[in-house]
């Protein structure tokens, strides 16, 4: 059921940001919108203990309750963020988001590990939701 519902929200914010797509703050000298690919707005760093670093990119942002870890065995795992700011989303409402960069502390961290999250570039897109599996190195 989740997975519906993000689906919709996803299509929404897609349909969302090509109306949007034309007033931002991503421009080149000509004056175009620019958008960096998701890898290069959100650097998700090799884990170091138990903490993940997203690096995230100026004119971009990330959700904070669309950045989850989990277990191999998809349960959701406990975890302590940096500082998050209320940002006002046009189709969520209030939210909280992180910007420059998002540190999360896993409890009880497990070797293995699969990070989703999502976010947003300011011209008004928004990714899909990414993916990436990691190692803890102990």
């Amino acid at each position: 059921m989740q997975r519906v519902i993000l689906s919709f929200i996803t299509l929404g914010y897609f349909f969302f940001s090509s109306v949007a797509c034309g007033a931002g703050t991503f421009t080149s000298s000509f004056g175009t919108p620019t958008l960096l690919p998701p890898e290069q707005a959100f650097v998700v760093s090799q884990p170091r203990g138990d903490i993940i670093e997203i690096a995230i990119a100026e004119g971009t942002y990330l959700y904070d309750q669309r950045t989850i870890v989990q277990n191999d065995d998809g349960q959701t795992l406990k975890t302590n963020r940096s500082e998050a700011s209320i940002y006002e989303d046009l189709l969520l409402g209030s939210t909280l988001i992180h910007r420059k960069l998002l540190r999360m502390t896993i409890v009880e961290a497990p070797e293995i590990m699969v990070l989703t999250y999502q976010g947003c570039a300011d011209i008004g897109f928004c990714y899909p939701p990414q993916q990436t599996e990691l190692l803890f190195s102990r």
